[in-house]
């Protein structure tokens, strides 16, 4: 691999312990064309920015990306198509990949995702400016993270529009790259989406009572590089309400049951606060690299944080 092309992955990760899809994270990064330098797994933070930016501080590659402990790959090709698409177009800040419903989806899973926004974002013939790039599959440079103060450690959902308005803040764009593509599906049943959704909803309203300034607008991914920001908070209301009663119409009953569940959720937190402090880091212990299974160096980085 040449330097130009070095690329380094971090992946933060709850527990390695009976997690369904890390094995074959791991093992579909060996089969990429373009494998890379090292995969930096992060294990025990509930805070995805610090764990993201621990393991972007012990790499040292021209490139860093992210994936997610779900994602799913099986084009060999991703990480060269995205890398080769940075090098020819320096105006590209960060490079992601498009989301797509696999055929092995259950008949559930295919109807939440296209129900539910965001979920869903079909392979493109060109990169295009899109709202859609995100942790799941991203790669940018190093150089840039750092420049830009990495990931926010503070909140604990909403971290990938404030990534994407810091990388845009610089001048540089934030495409989905053409020809890409990823799995990132939904939980397999309508409860466990509910819960999700819950938690995320609870993320939010979090961040809306602590950081205001972070609530950060997004879209359908077909931005052309038109990206509204903010939005007022009658607007967002009014919005919610009246995708809600559409949804109800329409009869997408996983859209509005998520939408119901992530208000429920914004407004526990809001009136019955749970996340109050950031917990802090108490020790974190690296397991030697194992770089004999894999065709790259493999580091794993365990966090135990304070009670």
């Amino acid at each position: 691999m040449t330097k130009n092309n070095a690329f380094s992955l971090i992946i933060p990760v709850l527990k390695i312990e009976n997690n369904p899809y890390l094995d074959s994270i791991l093992d579909s990064l060996s089969q990429q064309t373009l494998k890379p330098f090292a995969v930096h797994l992060v294990v025990g933070d509930r805070r995805q920015g610090r764990a993201i930016n621990y393991g972007v501080s012990k790499s040292d590659t021209k490139y860093i990306g992210t994936v997610d402990d779900d994602t799913q790959i099986d084009d060999p090709e991703l990480f060269k198509k995205l890398i080769d698409a940075m090098n020819r177009d320096a105006s590209i800040g960060i490079g992601g990949a498009a989301c797509i419903i696999p055929d092995f989806a259950s008949n559930f899973q295919k109807r939440a995702m296209k129900e539910i926004p965001r979920r869903f974002f079909p392979v493109q013939k060109k990169s295009i400016d899109s709202d859609m790039v995100q942790h799941p599959c991203l790669v940018m440079p190093r150089e840039l993270f750092i420049k830009i103060g990495g990931e926010d450690e503070e909140l604990i959902r909403g971290l990938d529009p404030v990534l994407r308005k810091k990388v845009r803040d610089q001048g540089k764009r934030v495409a989905i790259i053409a020809d890409t593509w990823i799995y990132h599906l939904l939980p397999n049943g309508l409860w466990k989406i509910v819960k999700m959704y819950y938690r995320n909803g609870r993320g939010s309203g979090y961040a809306t009572r602590n950081f205001p300034e972070r609530i950060l607008e997004l879209s359908d991914g077909y931005d052309a590089g038109e990206f509204v920001e903010r939005r007022s908070l009658p607007f967002r209301l009014f919005r919610r309400f009246f995708s809600l009663i559409l949804s109800i119409c329409k009869l997408n009953f996983i859209k509005a049951t998520t939408d119901i569940a992530y208000g429920l959720g914004v407004l526990k937190e809001k009136l019955f606060p749970s996340y109050i402090d950031i917990p802090k880091i108490k020790d974190i212990t690296t397991e030697p690299e194992n770089s004999g299974k894999y065709p790259y160096k493999l580091f794993i980085y365990h966090v135990e944080l304070e009670k």
